[in-house]
């Protein structure tokens, strides 16, 4: 059976699922066009004028750059990777990813290229010793070399000069960027800050316009050649440029914000002369509201302006219109939050589902990941699981010009995924490890840290109590069990004897209902028996704002001597919460800031006359398994001793 005949059958895809189109059942959206998968409602518009561009432009083969470029050579990332790639070696490699036949690399350099001080680590892997492609020379720093479109050359560079060198095109971390990205790569960086975010935005929106120009190139060209050709030609020219569907390239992100500066971006790399539905695009997207400057500088970036994290935008470009607000299946780029992408996507119990927009996704770009997982990560799981599967319906598609490796279901292993993320989490690493794929290669940045202690602003003790656990799956009731009988009863005799409190600080919301209800009960039995027993405050996400308030003074006035306390209301708040002598960390945060900040109480009650500078101290629980944590916060020189060694109570002034 040939592979046409194997994808098609009367007319349709073959797939296990119900024939037919189906729609999503969107959940909690208020005047969504639910069956167009789009933020607002597009429905009966009269033609716009992209779309009558975009008409003539199949109709007569017009290619988005004006200049008439040549079709991109075999030396073209691009062409090797997506358009062409050695259907034999392919298969090869393919067989290798799926058998897990992964080989690493590990680059460890000990100076960059200034002779500074190494600030990153490397791991390159690749499925087997062979290789799919070759790489982008890493000299290579000229956008021609890139094989960039030349519509976005001069855009790029004035939109980047502000990071450039004078003379240069890009910055120091764009250079180091630009092989895995533009080798069509997938990418793990994890040393994303404040300081960067911008210069990494630019160079991936420079990479996802290039590949959407290069996609809609090729097909319109291959539509030129088409319609030269007389009827009885057309069998024996075999043109496979296009996949299921049109969109391409998919953006997380985890606030609208973040979309709408994107946006911008967007907009100022693409060079088009119009943008249709802008005005309504910031009506929607944008707020000037601003946070108070007591706010850390991180939390004021990340929550800025509208900060929804429930939203979806389809994006579709023509030879001089970026137009916003477009059906999903007429997009080139999906920009969307993992909540508002999971609602499209529906769930099991949903009758009539949709996702197969994202069948054909080439590009995937996640960016702020260590933000995302402090939304539901169980969203990110979902939306990679229904990447590049074979759809359900054909949606209008031609299956004479749909690429080969699509038909055989081997999109995944071509797709490319670029993550950026502050930190990398357990979350993050087994994303990298089950859902990327990409036989041409996967690259993982690894900072070097040299630890938050010294950011405190003054010399304290802390205590590292190391307990132990086997795997992953018993360390949750390891760590419960060590606080209980060991760490527990110390705390509770210390607050007892103290004017002030004690706050426990825990990551999970699962363990804060843990202790919670553990702490509860021993309260009720000491009340049973006649003893004093402690009354005890605890707060977290899902708390009201009016509990909060009553339960910090509770603890503030000394009327609680504990109070439990979660990261994600951290994060999410970023509440200073006074009256603490003890900090006792349950477990360690992920970002390494929340340390430095949540141990930083300690000195407001010193400087408030709560707390004799004597007596304070900081003390956190962990095992092996926290180490990405740990090293993080006491330095990457000192991670190995401290989880592979004998000791278990670990002291830094």
């Amino acid at each position: 059976m040939t592979k046409k005949a194997r994808a098609t059958k009367g007319g349709k895809a073959v797939s296990k699922g119900t024939s037919g189109r189906t729609q999503s059942k969107v959940k909690q959206e208020e005047s969504t066009n639910i069956s167009r998968f789009v933020d607002g409602d597009d429905q009966g518009e009269i033609k716009s004028e992209s779309e009558e561009e975009d008409a003539s432009d199949i109709e007569h083969g017009n290619a988005i750059d004006e200049e008439g470029e040549e079709e991109s050579d075999s030396s073209d990332p691009f062409h090797y990777h997506f358009a062409n790639p050695n259907e034999e070696l392919l298969k090869r490699m393919v067989n290798n990813a799926q058998a897990k036949q992964w080989t690493t690399e590990k680059i460890n350099p000990t100076a960059d290229a200034d002779g500074k001080p190494a600030t990153h680590s490397l791991s390159v892997q690749r499925p087997g010793s062979l290789t799919f492609h070759e790489e982008i020379n890493s000299s290579a720093v000229a956008l021609d070399a890139l094989q960039v479109k030349r519509r976005l050359a001069s855009p790029f560079q004035e939109v980047n000069k502000k990071y450039s060198s004078e003379g240069e095109i890009f910055s120091k971390l764009q250079r180091s960027l630009l092989r895995p990205i533009f080798s069509n790569e997938d990418l793990l960086f994890a040393p994303r800050s404040m300081s960067n975010a911008q210069e990494i935005q630019n160079i991936y929106s420079l990479h996802a316009l290039n590949h959407i120009f290069k996609t809609r190139d090729m097909v319109l060209k291959d539509n030129a050649r088409l319609s030269k050709l007389q009827h009885s030609d057309l069998t024996s020219l075999e043109l496979r440029d296009q996949g299921f569907t049109r969109p391409k390239v998919l953006v997380i992100l985890p606030t609208r914000n973040c979309c709408h500066h994107f946006v911008e971006t967007l907009i100022r790399l693409a060079g088009t002369s119009q943008q249709e539905n802008l005005k309504r695009f910031k009506t929607t997207y944008y707020s000037n509201v601003t946070l108070p400057k007591t706010k850390p500088d991180d939390f004021r970036q990340l929550f800025a302006g509208d900060n929804d994290d429930n939203f979806r935008l389809g994006i579709k470009f023509t030879r001089k219109t970026l137009k916003l607000f477009t059906e999903f299946y007429n997009s080139d780029l999906i920009i969307a939050s993992p909540l508002g992408l999971r609602l499209a996507i529906g769930d099991k119990t949903d009758k009539k589902r949709d996702f197969d927009f994202l069948s054909s996704i080439e590009v995937v770009i996640v960016d702020q990941a260590s933000a995302i997982t402090m939304q539901n990560w169980d969203h990110m799981i979902q939306i990679f699981s229904h990447l590049n599967l074979i759809p359900k319906d054909p949606h209008g598609c031609d299956f004479s010009r749909i690429r080969n490796w699509y038909l055989d279901s081997e999109a995944k292993y071509l797709r490319q995924t670029l993550v950026f993320a502050e930190f990398i989490t357990p979350e993050i690493n087994a994303l990298f490890s089950h859902h990327m794929h990409n036989v041409g290669g996967k690259v993982k940045f690894h900072p070097v840290y040299s630890g938050v202690l010294t950011d405190i602003g003054a010399k304290l003790d802390h205590v590292f109590m190391k307990f132990y656990s086997s795997s992953p799956q018993e360390d949750p009731d390891k760590r419960f069990k060590y606080f209980t009988t060991k760490a527990l009863p110390s705390l509770m005799r210390t607050t007892s004897a103290s004017s002030s409190g004690t706050l426990i600080f825990v990551p999970s919301y699962v363990d804060f209902v843990r202790i919670r209800n553990y702490m509860e009960q021993e309260h009720q039995v000491n009340k049973k028996l006649g003893a004093s027993g402690f009354s005890f405050s605890a707060i977290n996400e899902y708390s009201s704002v009016s509990d909060v308030t009553r339960q910090r003074a509770l603890f503030k006035d000394g009327q609680n001597k504990v109070i439990l306390y979660t990261e994600r209301l951290h994060h999410f708040r970023r509440y200073e919460i006074k009256g603490a002598e003890t900090i006792f960390m349950y477990g360690l945060p992920d970002n390494p800031t929340f340390y430095v900040e949540i141990v930083r109480f300690l000195l407001q009650s010193v400087s408030d006359g709560r707390a004799n500078k004597a007596a304070i101290s900081v003390k956190s629980m962990f095992s092996k398994w926290d180490a990405l944590k740990l090293e993080r916060i006491v330095g990457s020189s000192k991670v190995a001793k401290m989880c592979a060694g004998s000791g278990e109570i670990f002291e830094f002034s």
